[in-house]
This record gives C-alpha cells, sequence and structure tokens, in this order.
C-alpha cells in the first residue's frame, strides 16, 4: 500500500510539473472506462416523467439519494415508499443500458447545543463513530444492498475533523469492504478533508470531490480556474486519480454564499453570456457553470487521468436533448476523446 502512495505522489508531481513547464494537460495517461456519475435525490424522481432515457445514454452510474440512512447503533432504516418508487422510476429510464445504481447512506446527526460549527460536527462524529463500532452496520448495509438490487453503496460523511474521527470511519470502510464482495463502495469528500488511510484507500472504490459552494474573489462559483487548483492536491493524498470523479455542480449559489441553492434549468434563459444571472425577487447575482465550462472541466479530467466527472444533482439540468443541456455537454466531450 506504501508503494501506491508513492506512484500516487508521483504522479501528482508529474502533473504539476507539467503545469508550471507549459507541457500542457495531457501528459496522462487517460482512464480506460470514464465515468459520468450523478447524485439522483429521490424526491426529485417520484414520477417517470422527471427522468429522460436518453440521458442514459451518457450516465454510466446513478447515487440514489436522501432515501435511507444509519443510526448510531448500526441500523440502516429506508424511507421504503419513497425509495422504491424512485428506484422503479429510475431503471425504468435506464432500460437494459448498463448503469450502476448505488445506494447513499447519511448517519446521524450530533447532539449539542453549541453554535460552533467545529462542535457540531465533533458531536456528529460522536454519533458516527457509535454506528462504526457497532458491529452490524456492515451486514445491515449489505442486506438492504441485497433486497433492492444495488450495485453498491456510497457514503457523505463529509467533515469527520479529528484524528479520532477519521481512525473509526477509516477502520469501517475496511470492515466494510470486506463484507461488500462484488459490491462497490464509494464515498464523497471535500479537497481540503481528505485523510483516508492507506487500507481504506484501497478499500473504497470511488472517490466524489465536491468541487462546488466555493466562490473566487468575483462571485462566481466553482469555477474552472478554481477546479484545476483544487483538484490538484488529490494525489499528494495518495488517492489513484483512476479512482477520481470530480464534481460538476449543475447549480449556482449567489455571490454572497447566503443559503439560495439555483438549479440550472431554472435559470438558464436568463443567464448572460458571462454566466451570470440575476434573480429579481431576491436582489442577488449568481454565476453558473454553463454548458462550455463543465465541457471544459469534463476535458480536463480526461486529458488528466482522471478516472470519471460526478454530478450534483441530476434536476438541475435539461434533458441532455435539449442544445443547453450540461449533460449534453458532458456527453459530447466523452464521445469526442474515446
Amino acid at each position: 500500500m506504501f508503494i501506491q502512495r508513492i506512484i500516487a505522489f508521483f504522479t501528482a508531481l508529474v502533473y504539476l510539473l507539467a503545469g508550471f513547464l507549459g507541457a500542457g494537460e495531457s501528459c496522462i495517461e487517460k482512464a480506460e472506462n470514464f465515468r459520468v456519475t450523478t447524485y439522483i435525490r429521490a424526491d426529485y424522481v417520484q414520477s417517470p416523467e422527471s427522468l429522460y432515457t436518453e440521458d442514459f445514454d451518457i450516465i454510466t452510474d446513478a447515487i440514489l439519494f436522501e432515501c435511507a440512512t444509519f443510526d448510531n447503533e448500526g441500523n440502516v432504516n429506508i424511507e421504503k415508499d419513497k425509495l422504491e418508487t424512485a428506484l422503479a422510476n429510475i431503471r425504468k429510464a435506464i432500460g437494459d443500458k448498463d448503469v450502476r445504481i448505488t445506494l447513499n447512506l447519511l448517519g446521524p446527526s450530533g447532539h449539542t447545543d453549541s453554535d460552533v460549527w467545529e462542535d457540531q460536527m465533533e458531536a456528529q462524529s460522536d454519533e458516527h463513530n457509535k454506528a462504526f463500532t457497532s458491529g452490524v452496520l456492515e451486514d445491515n448495509i449489505v442486506a438492504v444492498l441485497e433486497r433492492y438490487d444495488f450495485d453498491g453503496v456510497h457514503f457523505d460523511y463529509e467533515y469527520p475533523l479529528s484524528l479520532k474521527a477519521w481512525h473509526y470511519y477509516n477502520k469501517f470502510l475496511v470492515s466494510l469492504d470486506k463484507k461488500l464482495g462484488n459490491y462497490t463502495l464509494g464515498v464523497a469528500c471535500n479537497d481540503w478533508n481528505i485523510k483516508f488511510s492507506t487500507k481504506a484507500i484501497a478499500a473504497v472504490d470511488t472517490f466524489e470531490i465536491m468541487l462546488y459552494d466555493m466562490n473566487d474573489e468575483n462571485g462566481r462559483h466553482s469555477t474552472y480556474e478554481d477546479m484545476t487548483d483544487m483538484v490538484r492536491k488529490v494525489g499528494f493524498y495518495g488517492i489513484p486519480l483512476e479512482k477520481v470523479n470530480i464534481g460538476l455542480p449543475f447549480y449556482s449559489r449567489p455571490t454572497d454564499m447566503s443559503g439560495y441553492w439555483y438549479g440550472y434549468n431554472g435559470s438558464y434563459e436568463d443567464i448572460d453570456e458571462n454566466g451570470w444571472y440575476h434573480c429579481n425577487d431576491t436582489g442577488k447575482d449568481f454565476w453558473f457553470n454553463t454548458p462550455d465550462v463543465i465541457a471544459q472541466k469534463t476535458d480536463f479530467a480526461i486529458r488528466n487521468g482522471y478516472g470519471g466527472v460526478m454530478i450534483w444533482h441530476y434536476n438541475c439540468d435539461l434533458p441532455s436533448t435539449h442544445e443547453d443541456s450540461l449533460l449534453r455537454a458532458i456527453g459530447e466531450t466523452v464521445e469526442a476523446a474515446y
């Protein structure tokens, strides 16, 4: 495993030096099977009309989100009707295409009266640690995957801050992987908070790097420049690039980063030539990843050996048959490269 870290380190170093020396962004071998992964929120796909069959000519992996959790005792709890309806609609849209479907599990919330974010995250970790050491969570996860014929499981445990929390999380991922057999294991993470152990990195199949929810000095949300600066660091954590999916936002946050999340499909007609959208109702300005930006980011991922891209989230886009669709921009970029 130490050798894997050394290889990943030097891969990232070669990439950085190439950039500094002007060698371009095509010195790394392309991933053999490039993934286009999308989160699908169960609430948004309770009707078959909310999914488009043509989209799954482009999408290779779907993560079903917000209909399953685990508690601090290691029990897996599902919202049965919501999950089953969403899953049936997704499978109907996929048809006979080879698209993998994984189930995302959200963990327990913390218990604290503190208004300090770090305290809240530590309280959340305390509850997660109990689940991870329950001795039953692994088997309960496998049982749900078998029951609904999922291809794997995903976790969105974004903020284990302490070394203690990372220790329990890493041990659990390794333990779960031993139980999963042919099921896949994926995790979402932020570029600034990656402390996976060597064994955990080997156990995890895909890392969804959430390169969004940040604005530059001009208030632009998740620019190409910010993404490339942030994603360069991933190799230094020892994660093989072919396991990494670069996160693409199909939504935008306002320039002041207040609590608004606007989907591209509800705003695209009023986005100007520079990517800006002004909301008259709130008086706020939003900068969107338009098709050209999404294509540029996808091309970067392909040329630099990353395993794929990840979309948050599916129902923020237009159908891929629409000329302004973001997913269409991904598909055309992948097709041109492969």
